[in-house]
């Protein structure tokens, strides 16, 4: 729990400096465990975010935007009918607690001045927020709390708000064990008065570039490997660090039916093919059995009825060796000879049908790669809905009908500049990848791809002339990158010009075949 109640207390500070004043103009719900204030007062407009989900609650200014569900939800109603119009009057912490009180005054329904409270309380997996009255009755909350679900602590409408109750005597909380411990690597007891001469700064740690924590002071324990990173605001460290966790997990939260579906239908294809690998495996023998049928018919007037086997010579072999012929003994010689006649041409009929089904199922195989690749990399919301698109397409999902549906702008291929001023072009999906490649791209660009990887179809803009190595070099870092091989130290980037690359006849989305190329080895630093 890095948001711990020192931290909290600094942050209400800054937000009471802020806010002090400001109206309520919009209140949003975009998630369940998200409400968005909408705020103008005398510093200009801002968005109070406040989150009272598990593992991410906070409250902090926000400069993102988020998206609305196309029905509110109800407990968002109930904070439009008592907040909108709204001042805020203050912003406090509770003593030790982790929590804040956002005091507002308003007017009621009949027009007179009334006072409300919003609640947060960020209590990790009992985070929740609660709308109190001026008489301290709950109005509502937006997790309800129930006597079988807490016997302590009710959170129901018409229920007086209580604090959560306090720690045995003796024990101070609201710490966080990163401070905790280092508090003990400092050598100081893990007491107020330890903390009271501590430097008070907003925090993030660093490790690689990638923000693994944050804090109110500067952390020493982790040695060099950590970097202490200082911000200008409490809330601005709050927004800096939830806003790429955030942004993964909601994708990952919209991307999990399509990665469930796309794995799905890529272990039932790669079943498929395995079982079809082994009947193809059980066709090797047929020429074993036309030779038998052509030896039979050959010695046929040496053979009589009730024969088990017959030695005859093999003259498909070199000095035509003795070998065993079995037989049904139910059966004449000559009916002998069409059974093995009929099981190979059943076997070589088989091996036709199996091998085209065989490739298929190894083109299906690889599309849905392919595609497991694209959800991998899906940056936005509209990347999701355009592989969604390209499943529709591709007979994997069914089109979505109905009012009410929110569709988003199409996702526009990533665009990058090189060094030497050269337009680069990258493609999110497969569909995105046929349309860079065979509709906007010229043909005597250049065309890179991560050599046997699924990854991203992209284009060097040329404009007519030869371009520097360096450019392309750079192009093929984002060919590698944007491919299932954008962890590796190394990756191979195929490039040709966009003049040999051709689509087969019925491929799918992205498939492609191309020639004339040549191969460089290529480095996916997120850097370049």
């Amino acid at each position: 729990m890095p948001l711990d109640a020192i931290f909290i207390g600094e942050l209400a500070g800054e937000l009471r400096e802020r806010l002090a004043g400001s109206k309520i103009d919009r209140v949003r719900q975009p998630e369940k465990d998200t409400v968005v204030l909408a705020l103008r007062g005398s510093a200009g407009s801002d968005r109070l975010l406040i989150c009272f989900g598990s593992g991410s609650a906070r409250v902090c200014l926000t400069r993102a935007e988020y998206e609305n569900p196309p029905q509110p939800p109800m407990f968002c109603m109930l904070l439009r009918k008592h907040l909108l119009g709204a001042r805020i009057v203050d912003v406090t912490q509770p003593e030790g607690e982790r929590m804040l009180l956002i005091r507002l005054t308003g007017a009621d329904e009949l027009g007179r001045s009334a006072e409300k409270t919003l609640a947060v309380e960020l209590l990790g997996r009992n985070a929740n927020l609660i709308l109190v009255d001026g008489t301290g009755h709950i109005l509502d909350a937006a997790r309800r709390v129930d006597s079988e679900m807490s016997p302590l602590r009710q959170l129901l409408p018409g229920l007086m708000y209580r604090l959560p109750p306090k720690p045995a005597p003796g024990r101070f909380s609201g710490l966080s064990p990163l401070i905790s411990r280092e508090m003990e690597w400092r050598g100081l007891p893990p007491v107020p008065e330890s903390l009271a001469g501590l430097e008070r700064t907003p925090t993030m740690l660093t490790e690689g570039g990638k923000s693994v924590d944050f804090t109110f002071m500067p952390i020493l324990q982790y040695g060099p490997g950590t970097e202490s990173v200082t911000y200008p605001g409490w809330s601005a460290l709050l927004e800096a660090f939830y806003a790429e966790k955030d942004r993964t997990e909601h994708l990952k939260s919209r991307a999990r039916s399509l990665i469930k579906l796309v794995r799905s239908a890529k272990n039932r294809t790669e079943k498929k093919l395995a079982l079809r690998m082994q009947e193809l495996a059980a066709t090797a023998d047929r020429e074993t059995d036309k030779r038998r049928g052509d030896l039979i018919t050959a010695n046929i007037w040496r053979m009589r009825p009730g024969m088990d086997s017959v030695t005859l010579e093999d003259f498909y072999e070199p000095d035509s060796p003795l070998t065993d012929v079995p037989l049904d003994p139910r059966k004449s010689p000559a009916q002998n000879a069409a059974a093995y006649y009929k099981r190979y041409n059943k076997k070589k009929t088989a091996r036709e049908h199996l091998t085209a089904l065989i490739e298929e199922n190894r083109t299906e195989a690889a599309y849905l790669a392919s595609v497991a690749v694209e959800l991998d990399r899906a940056q936005t919301q509209a990347d999701l809905e355009a592989i969604r698109q390209e499943l529709v397409r591709s007979g994997y999902v069914r089109e979505q009908k109905g009012k009410g549906k929110r569709r988003e702008r199409p996702a526009q291929p990533l665009r990058f500049v090189t060094a030497a001023g050269l337009e680069v072009l990258v493609g999110r999906n497969n569909l995105q990848n046929d349309e860079l490649t065979f509709r906007t791209a010229r043909r005597t660009d250049l065309w890179l791809h991560a050599q046997k990887l699924h990854g991203a179809h992209v284009i060097l803009r040329c404009e007519g002339a030869e371009p520097d190595e360096r450019s392309v070099y750079e192009a093929a870092c984002l060919a590698a990158f944007w491919s299932e091989g954008g962890q590796a130290g190394h990756v191979a980037v195929d490039v040709t010009q966009v003049r040999s690359v051709k689509k087969p006849k019925g491929a799918r989305p992205g498939m492609v075949i191309y020639t004339d190329q040549r191969t460089i080895q290529a480095e996916p630093k997120k850097e370049i």
